[in-house]
């Protein structure tokens, strides 16, 4: 995997990561890479791919916990991939995350999708995923 590296930005380092394996997709490599590295400490294993086609090979292949998705990738957009997950496995979290604000369509799009606006901090995303994952720590 990529280098960890503490960049002087960890907020409660006390916090355990949360036990979940998250599904991370994102087309931008830089954004891919430095999200994974900020969020290393709160989940406990991402899995981070580059488009919607490859989120769908990996996803029927294993199990997470919560898919995160940029909403602009090439080729199959990241509403599609909701659509796509959300036929395999109708309870999976998934949220998705977009320049623009999308809180108006949170709750059109059902119990287990929420939206959160980039750029996000990871305690943004964190406790976005706590709620929707129910997880305590």
């Amino acid at each position: 995997g990529a280098a960890r590296v503490n960049n002087g930005m960890d907020t409660l380092p006390d916090q355990p990561p949360l036990p979940l394996r998250m599904l991370y997709v994102e087309d931008n490599a830089l954004v891919r890479e430095i999200t994974c590295d900020l969020l290393a400490g709160d989940i406990r294993e991402i899995v981070a791919v580059a488009s919607g086609e490859e989120a769908i090979g990996i996803f029927e292949a294993g199990r997470f916990d919560v898919v995160v998705t940029d909403v602009s990738l090439p080729a199959m957009s990241g509403l599609e991939l909701m659509r796509h997950i959300q036929e395999a496995a109708p309870s999976m979290p998934i949220i998705l995350a977009s320049g623009y604000p999308l809180d108006a369509v949170d709750y059109r799009l059902g119990p287990t999708i929420r939206t959160i606006t980039k750029p996000f901090s990871p305690p943004e995303l964190r406790a976005l995923i706590q709620e929707l994952c129910r997880v305590s720590v």
